[in-house]
């Protein structure tokens, strides 16, 4: 299963954050040009023209995908946003907590207008022209529109999910949740998509990414959509350079690690399932897939600890159930066989109702 920032967090309250935290070093070269701490004027002709200069993280994302359906139209839809916000917007140098939030609900209230709705995805050409974009979308539009109105927002990673934070002048960040449009603290994240502490300390998840980071998950996007249409091979070069670009990127390490297995290149497999799993132990998909590498080469004790592993993380996925009925049935106890894989059909026939 090709795993990319697609699932939808469906939040059931609305919260506010400023968090404090240390200044990062910004990631956008557009956006943080001219951010010096003061008031600007409203916006000059020649931003309210944009037809392309200055290109924005959405037409990097275009070129990438220039040969899996992104066209012109594409392009034109991302400069016609631009431009629509900037008759909307008037960007300041310095923003009170209320002006952030202020200025976001714009960009949200922009994007509905325009008739974009969530959905899951993984190409942002295809987000465009059916108006279906996913949570990296979101965030690609919302960065796009920032890089020309010098907004100062940065993309952010979570298991499976991207946001963004609003940065003050003082270091103190905002998170948004661009499909909800509202403000979430950091603890939300953790909670609701159960992030482990060394996850986060290593780098992989509640991260700021740079530019090059951020293009890596477009890479990683790109390679589950092959992945999707059974291009296991074409999506290991995509997976490659996501990893490139974000060295911690444990999504990409899982996708790759499944391609390879797909393709039986088991050794390949291992190692990149390996890394994921100690990059985000809490992923239940690459602690399956690992069980199954290791069936595969009958070690049976370690593929039943991944089995067990995978669901003690998600209990509610009945298929490491049935992997069990099936190892127990490869080392010959038919009875346990019969108990596991009647476990996997009640638990396959309760997540239906």
């Amino acid at each position: 299963m090709p795993s990319a920032g697609i699932g939808g967090l469906m939040l059931n309250q609305s919260m506010k954050s400023v968090i404090t935290a240390s200044l990062l070093a910004f990631f956008f070269p557009v956006i943080m040009s001219g951010f010096s701490g003061k008031n600007c004027a409203p916006l000059n002709a020649a931003i309210r023209a944009y037809s392309g200069e200055h290109r924005t993280i959405a037409h990097d994302f275009l070129d990438m995908e220039s040969d899996f359906g992104a066209k012109k139209e594409h392009y034109a839809a991302v400069d016609r946003l631009i431009n629509r916000a900037a008759e909307k917007i008037v960007p300041l140098k310095t923003y009170t907590t209320e002006q952030a939030v202020q200025t976001l609900l714009a960009l949200d209230s922009l994007l509905k207008e325009d008739g974009y709705r969530f959905g899951d995805n993984f190409l942002l050409s295809i987000g465009l022209e059916k108006k279906v974009i996913d949570c990296d979308n979101y965030c690609t539009l919302y960065i796009a529109i920032a890089e020309v109105l010098k907004i100062p927002l940065i993309p952010v990673y979570a298991p499976n999910h991207s946001f963004l934070r609003f940065f003050f002048d003082d270091g103190s960040y905002l998170n948004w949740e661009p499909i909800e449009a509202v403000p979430l603290q950091d603890s939300f994240y953790i909670k609701k998509l159960g992030i482990p502490q060394e996850s986060i300390r290593s780098g992989v998840y509640l991260k700021s990414l740079e530019r090059r980071e951020f293009i890596g998950v477009e890479h990683n996007n790109i390679g589950a959509w092959l992945m999707s249409h059974g291009r296991y091979a074409d999506s290991l070069s995509h997976f490659g350079a996501a990893i490139e670009l974000y060295p911690a990127f444990s999504s990409a390490y899982h996708n790759r690690g499944s391609s390879y297995y797909a393709l039986k290149k088991i050794a390949e497999a291992e190692s990149d399932l390996k890394k994921a799993a100690s990059l985000d132990p809490s992923r239940a998909s690459t602690r399956n897939t690992l069980g199954d590498v290791y069936f595969d080469l009958k070690e049976y004790e370690n593929a039943l600890r991944e089995y067990t592993a995978s669901i003690k993380l998600d209990p509610g996925n009945y298929v490491p159930y049935y992997s069990i009925g099936l190892l127990m049935k490869a080392i010959g106890e038919e009875d346990q066989a019969g108990k596991w894989l009647r476990k996997a059909e009640e638990v396959k026939a309760g997540s239906k109702k």
